[in-house]
């Protein structure tokens, strides 16, 4: 049989001891399983770059947005497979790419031999200080107004937990109304021959960018090829409604004052000064001085559906 380890988050907001006994006991009817239980975020990363030294088949994140993006860290360009078992609070990564919502269905998938499918991701170096790291973002990746959003709703993990997007929508109402429209523009943005100076660079590269449950939010009409940056000069109260309208109906958002929407990006640059806050799929990273983005194609196996 092959080796297939499990990495799982027992504090996610569905999971339970039921749920992760059945998923073990369908993936050890077609592989070796081992159960791993990872006390932290890095650990959890270490776990799976282990597991992939080791050569095993595939390495399954059980949790929500949040495990599946510290697995996958350590995933990126190897032969080893990311299994997606979802149990968290909005599970975005699982929806983007069409995988079932049930954890038994998504462990009986996994437990199906069928060929990886191969995705794209966002490689981001980040630079604070004489200090530079690389991260991958799965979904999305953003500087200033989202990454502020996603520190807001961290705040308060009870409500995270338990109201979910619900929580996040009132995370971004209370950015974008009480915080963000007095920040000033402090970055130089750089995608080619594009530049502008800012306050915000949110980047899509699947369909759709979102934490808000089931609501789907997009920069533009046409799907990232491979990047879409959304660049926000400034953020005033009055353009939130039109910004609100033209994001849920798919309309693009360069027809907004102060928004300009860049497709067709494959490398993007940027500089803050004062540092800005950075988040990739949901969890901060942080603050940076400097950052570069750039799409990775073909560079992620992912169990297919």
């Amino acid at each position: 049989m092959d080796r297939l380890v499990v990495i799982a988050n027992p504090v996610a907001s569905q999971f339970t001891g039921g749920s992760h006994r059945d998923v073990m006991s369908t993936l050890s009817k077609t592989h070796e399983v081992d159960a791993i239980w990872p006390g932290s975020a890095s650990e959890a990363t270490e776990t799976a770059r282990a597991a992939v030294k080791d050569e095993v088949s595939i390495v399954v994140a059980m949790g929500g947005d949040g495990m599946v993006h510290h697995v996958a860290q350590a995933l990126i360009g190897s032969e080893s497979t990311l299994g997606i078992i979802p149990v968290g609070t909005t599970n975005v990564i699982a929806r983007l790419l069409g995988l079932p919502g049930r954890a038994s269905k998504a462990a009986r998938i996994i437990g199906t031999p069928s060929p990886p499918r191969v995705i794209g991701v966002a490689a981001m170096t980040l630079t604070r200080g004489a200090t530079e790291s690389v991260h991958h973002a799965i979904f999305a990746c953003g500087f200033g107004l989202d990454a502020e959003i996603v520190i807001e709703a961290d705040r308060d993990p009870y409500r995270k937990y338990r109201f979910g997007s619900i929580h996040y929508a009132r995370s971004a109402i209370g950015v974008g109304i009480k915080t963000f429209p007095s920040r000033r523009p402090h970055l130089e943005i750089l995608a080619g021959d594009r530049s502008a100076v800012g306050t915000a660079a949110l980047i899509q590269f699947r369909d759709v960018y979102t934490y808000f449950g089931k609501i789907p939010i997009t920069f533009t009409s046409e799907q990232p090829n491979p990047m879409t940056a959304l660049v926000l000069e400034r953020l005033r109260r009055r353009r939130i409604p039109q910004i609100a309208v033209n994001a849920l109906t798919k309309r693009s958002l360069s027809a907004v004052n102060e928004v300009e929407v860049w497709e067709a990006v494959k490398i993007l640059e940027l500089k803050a000064d004062p540092p800005v806050a950075v988040q990739a799929d949901g969890e901060s990273l942080g603050m940076v001085d400097a950052a570069v983005v750039e799409w990775n194609a073909e560079s992620l196996r992912v169990v297919g559906n």
